[in-house]
């Protein structure tokens, strides 16, 4: 079996590479929603507090030049840190000279208050810069939204088209199989021993459904094999003779059939008992096996009933082969508890007796009755004469006494 991933390690890969992506989208988002934060917060802390302390300052600057207070709250309004990173330099210059010329006893009112309107000027130049850079920013951060919104359906997109490439593997790998394994399983289930579930998928299951098939192979060698004698049944014998009978008429050949009856065997059962009559039918079977070509194929018919199917062969050959068996059952020695048998057969040959595996096995069996009335253990095959033994004496004696035979 070629390499395989195990279900599991495909299991934990995915679900791996799942957690990865996952923790890479959060990841990727949470950066882009950090630089936004880091944005708005700039907006929101530098230069909104900036324009708000700036226009404190213009309010006090109006209000000392209204009221003649403390000038001291301007000077300290634009000591503030805050304003440190909004270019406020020149306005604190104008602020301190200001406070200059209000000690300067010389000054006049034109003075300061042209020196309080260029204060407030420049501190007004630096709101509007202040404000224009907001509105600036603003566009900014809405592309960054369009893109993280953006960016997060191409992500939920991608993860969306992974998810379906993985459903497909998963089906391939793992349902489909499953699915298959199924279907070979009611198959077999409904009778058909010809059903093989594929061996693919993950390392599991292209064990299973090698291991199903396996199964089906063993289930299918069982129902074909006879479980006493080891050889093949009735369904393999049917299957045979079809086969035999397609392939004989395609190229115009020959085959034969025997069929063998164990003689009196039912007296052999209740003689010697059903233990003894499973050993003659094991006997009987290996005597078969041994004596027949290895192109033949022998079976158990049924109870005491045995077919060979004789594959290019005709009447002489088919009986010579008949023949021989009978008589290599015949010389078997009697076990122990036991007795020795014998066998009758009839034969018949394709086309000659038959075209149908019924015509066939209806005159062969004919001819097993015909042997069995001539006195059993003998051969009745096609041809000009039987080919067998004399009636044993026993079966002499029996018949002049007029006794039953069987």
């Amino acid at each position: 079996m070629p390499q395989r991933p195990k279900l599991r390690r495909r299991v934990l890969l995915l679900t791996f590479a799942f957690a990865l992506a996952l923790f890479a989208i959060t990841f990727g988002l949470s950066w882009r929603a950090k630089v936004a934060q880091e944005r708005w917060t700039r907006l929101i802390s530098v230069e909104t507090e900036a324009i708000a302390r700036l226009e404190e300052v213009i309010r006090a600057q109006n209000a000392f030049r209204a009221r003649h207070g403390h000038y001291g709250v301007v000077v300290q309004l634009l000591s503030d840190p805050a304003l440190d990173e909004v270019g406020v330099t020149r306005l604190r210059g104008r602020v301190r000279s200001f406070a200059a010329m209000l000690d300067d006893p010389e000054v006049t009112p034109a003075d300061l208050d042209l020196a309080s309107n260029a204060i407030v000027a420049d501190a007004q130049r630096i709101i509007d810069a202040r404000k224009q850079i907001v509105a600036n920013q603003i566009p900014a951060l809405e592309r960054d939204t369009a893109a993280m919104m953006s960016s997060g359906l191409a992500i939920a997109w991608i993860v969306v088209l992974v998810s379906f490439a993985v459903v497909q593997v998963t089906l391939r790998k793992v349902v489909r199989p499953i699915e298959e394994l199924s279907s070979a399983a009611d198959r077999i289930a409904a009778g058909d021993l010809t059903a093989r579930a594929p061996v693919a998928g993950d390392l599991e299951i292209a064990r299973l459904g090698a291991a199903f098939n396996h199964m089906a192979d063993e289930l299918k060698a069982r129902a074909r094999t006879d479980d006493l004698t080891s050889m093949p049944n009735f369904r393999a014998f049917r299957e045979r003779i079809d086969g035999e009978i397609e392939r004989a008429s395609r190229y115009e050949s020959r085959f034969g059939v025997l069929v063998l009856d164990l003689d009196r065997f039912k007296s052999y059962n209740d003689t010697y008992g059903h233990l003894a009559g499973n050993d003659a039918l094991q006997r009987v079977a290996r005597a078969i096996r041994e004596t027949v070509r290895t192109v033949d194929f022998p079976a158990r018919y049924g109870g005491e009933e045995f077919a060979v199917i004789l594959p290019e062969i005709d009447e002489a050959s088919a009986s010579m082969i008949a023949e021989r068996i009978r008589a290599a059952i015949e010389a078997m020695p009697a076990p122990a508890g036991g007795a020795k048998v014998t066998v009758s057969i009839g034969a018949a040959i394709y086309p000659a007796d038959g075209s149908s595996p019924e015509s066939l096995f209806k005159t062969a069996d004919e001819r097993l009755y015909a042997a069995k009335e001539g006195g059993r253990n003998r051969v009745v095959a096609p041809g000009p004469r039987e080919r067998g033994t004399e009636p044993p004496p026993t079966l002499r004696a029996r018949k002049s006494a007029g006794l039953p035979s069987a």
